[in-house]
């Protein structure tokens, strides 16, 4: 996650941080602090937002979200190297 890193972005401005690896589940992101949580906990945070880090996953992730019955902007990032 050294794109928030990067662009200095707190957990204030980014509240959490989804990753489907369940070890790395309740961790935060060194540096920044950001919270790792389940996709599961997006049903109770709501997001207006979601940005993916990788725009290979955005139709995988998309529908993750439909299942959950959830429907924000979904934003892939492009261009990273």
């Amino acid at each position: 996650m050294g794109f928030l890193t990067t662009l200095n972005i707190d957990d204030t401005q980014v509240p959490l941080v989804v990753d489907i690896n369940p070890n790395k589940h309740n961790t935060y992101l060194p540096g920044t602090a950001q919270k790792i949580v389940a996709p599961q906990t997006l049903m109770d945070y709501r997001p207006d937002v979601v940005v993916v880090m990788n725009p290979i996953y955005v139709n995988e992730i998309s529908a993750d979200l439909a299942k959950l019955g959830l429907s924000p902007e979904v934003v892939a990032l492009t261009g990273i190297h």
